[in-house]
């Protein structure tokens, strides 16, 4: 059900009016003689009617009071239907509360395969929730996307709900209200969407104590909706000479807003205003739909231009990139004129910025420098720029995309490749320091948004070859017999080294999944035969087959020699940012709208971060053997997997599907 009005509230409910006069006699009589209970919580009848008082606290946004009632309720049923019912909404509350261990405890009596369609992906939902409740608020973002199209309404409200959530905590509260006004547009009953009108208000209201209002630098890429939100508070946190002069400043709000939702009850609740405005209905997925980085900064010309450095400790790798980028942009430039190169070894983001300003670059793509990728991030330039390395620190400035060949995308792609074949319990080994951190975050997470479950994780220094104590600590306690497989992360000598001490341990049996890393790129049987039996991530540029891209690597070898072999996948890096400048420069990139490339299937994110999907492979004989290709298909299924059901088991590691240049085959094109 869309609401569009008031007044399709008062058509729908006037024809109950005769029936509910009894009825309201028999309530009267009712309140009266609960008067001598004394006053309690507001939607209070919570010992008769605990289940119905946890409904209203959950409008109101108050899970953690709703998980409460719940469980009160399941104590209280009358059967075990009723209890286990109960149990499950107190679980789902709990985990939009944040309160991971009591999510747990609520949901581990549930056996999600007697759910239907929606309870099953509102369970789903509520397991991803569990599993981002450590995370940083950027990284529980990054980790919720907004819900697709095709989501059910129950669903897609509550992930918007905690979207607003982790916004406001995140402190972003234009971002946060942004949620909320798109939360609106899911709800279906009238008490949930007067609470989240009620919740908007007092939001924006808050923001506005806070200086930002419609006004401010924070609003300028407010949807409309937030806007009147805040100009609204704004009115109603200003002294007026007499209701005649607020009123006329209410009435000039609406001729500025017309149709804001406001009209529907706040007005009238808060303001004694009555209005009789229609409302326009806010479009699901439209303006509010927390849109990525990028989105609201167009390109102000068609040219393009690559900044890399030259010279100094980076000048192979970004020589094997600028390559990849010519020879993407001769197989199809799109209609775009030829790029411009600066090099960035002697430059400054500062001066990067006022000089590609002055030349009337229409997309920067560069700089490849992680810290002169943070300082770019910080100037405020109208022309999209897509950074060559992915940075922590979060990003509030429009048209800023990062794009790299980050480790962690690897390994949330291994996750992934290891779940969609049943296996959801890991353990792990990876290198001490930075390198590794990130690598164990990027599964762990992945692993966690989707049900699986990390039992335990060693380190190990990368610059020894006796890992015999990390190995024995991660298989010990139990855990070999607990877990499905071992992620193990490391460059060739190190995974040829941990395979081998992990046969001496009798866990050569253990499934063994790692990134790329391991695998040098080229065909080296006499080493790799090590790794036999290990599969892999990579990216389709190294593992794609077929004609096509067969003839592309043979182009770009003669045409380009070492550049395009012992850098293979720095040119397709090179390769892949062409195709990403281009989408940019034509407006056509979108926020979780995945596009086909060498390095992976690219999946822009919501905070202008591009994510990679990668190929499947295992080592036989010493040679990689390709099982499957990334295709969009499956990242747009991987991405709404909380809303549309569970990954397909599989019994072992031995029923890959067999690997098709088909999924391939546009994104060749396209080049």
């Amino acid at each position: 059900m869309t609401i569009r009005d008031r007044g399709f509230f008062d058509r729908r409910y006037d024809g109950l009016a005769k029936a509910l006069l009894a009825g309201f006699l028999l309530l009267l009589v009712a309140a009266c003689a609960s008067q001598n209970a004394g006053p309690g919580p507001r939607g209070a009848n919570n010992d008769r009617d605990p289940a119905t008082a946890a409904q209203q606290a959950a409008d109101r946004g108050d899970y953690a009071r709703a998980a409460d009632l719940y469980a009160r309720a399941a104590g209280q049923a009358a059967n075990s239907e009723a209890q286990r019912s109960y149990r499950f909404e107190a679980g789902l509350a709990a985990a939009q509360a944040g309160d991971a261990e009591g999510a747990r405890q609520m949901l581990a009596s549930i056996d999600p395969s007697q759910l239907d369609a929606i309870a099953h992906s509102r369970y789903n939902l509520a397991q991803r929730e569990i599993a981002i409740a450590g995370l940083s608020p950027g990284k529980a973002l990054a980790n919720l996307p907004p819900p697709a199209e095709n989501t059910a309404p129950a669903v897609a409200e509550r992930v918007w709900d905690k979207r607003a959530q982790l916004q406001f905590k995140a402190n972003r509260p234009v971002d946060g209200l942004a949620a909320l006004v798109q939360r609106g547009a899911w709800l279906e009953r009238r008490s949930a969407v007067e609470a989240n009108d009620e919740r908007i208000y007092e939001r924006a209201k808050d923001a506005v104590g806070l200086g930002i209002g419609p006004d401010s630098p924070d609003a300028d890429d407010a949807p409309t909706a937030v806007r009147g939100w805040l100009a609204l508070a704004d009115i109603g946190q200003r002294a007026f000479a007499g209701r005649a002069e607020r009123d006329e400043a209410l009435a000039n709000w609406q001729q500025t807003y017309p149709g804001h939702p406001a009209n529907r009850f706040v007005l009238g609740e808060r303001f004694d205003y009555q209005s009789t405005m229609a409302v326009t209905a806010v479009e699901r997925g439209g303006l509010a739909t927390g849109t990525m980085a990028g989105a609201g900064a167009r390109a102000p010309s068609d040219q393009v231009a690559l900044a890399l450095p030259m010279s100094g400790s980076f000048k192979n790798a970004a020589g094997a990139i600028r390559d990849g980028f010519t020879f993407a942009y001769r197989n199809n430039s799109g209609g775009l004129p030829s790029p411009i190169s600066y090099d960035t070894s002697n430059l400054n983001a500062q001066a990067l910025a006022g000089r590609a300003e002055s030349d009337d670059i229409g997309v920067l793509v560069g700089p490849l420098d992680k810290d002169k990728v943070a300082a770019m991030a910080r100037q405020q330039t109208a022309m999209p720029v897509i950074g060559l390395n992915t940075i922590e620190e979060t990003v509030r400035r429009s048209g800023f995309y990062q794009f790299g060949l980050d480790p962690a995308d690897e390994a949330a792609s291994a996750a992934r490749h290891a779940m969609d074949r049943g296996d959801r319990n890991a353990i792990a080994l990876v290198p001490q320091g930075e390198w590794g951190d990130r690598v164990l975050d990027g599964f762990r997470d992945a692993l966690n948004a989707d049900g699986g479950q990390l039992v335990d994780y060693r380190t190990y220094d990368s610059a020894t070859h006796d890992h015999s104590q990390a190995i024995q600590a991660v298989l010990g306690r139990g855990n070999q017999a607990n877990a499905d497989f071992i992620f193990v992360a490391g460059q060739p000598t190190q995974a040829r080294l941990i395979r081998s001490q992990l046969k001496f341990y009798k866990a050569g049996d253990l499934p063994m999944v790692t990134t790329s890393h391991a695998y040098s790129g080229q065909v080296d049987t006499d080493s790799d035969i090590d790794l036999n039996g290990v599969y892999f991530v990579d990216m389709p540029w190294l593992l794609g087959e077929g004609g096509t891209i067969s003839r592309l690597r043979q182009e770009a070898e003669a045409t380009y020699g070492r550049s395009a072999t012992d850098y293979a996948r720095l040119f397709a890096m090179g390769m892949d940012a062409w195709v990403l400048a281009r989408n940019v420069a034509k407006n056509k990139l979108s926020a979780n709208q995945p596009l086909e490339g060498m390095t992976g299937v690219l999946a822009p994110r919501d905070n202008g971060h591009i994510a990679r999907y990668l190929g499947w492979a295992v080592f036989r004989n010493g040679r990689p053997q390709t099982l499957s290709l990334p295709a969009t298909a499956d990242v747009r299924a991987s991405t709404s997997r909380a809303n549309t059901g569970p990954r397909p088991d599989s019994s072992s590691y031995q029923n890959d599907r067999a690997p098709t240049e088909g999924g391939m085959r546009s994104s060749m094109d396209s080049l």
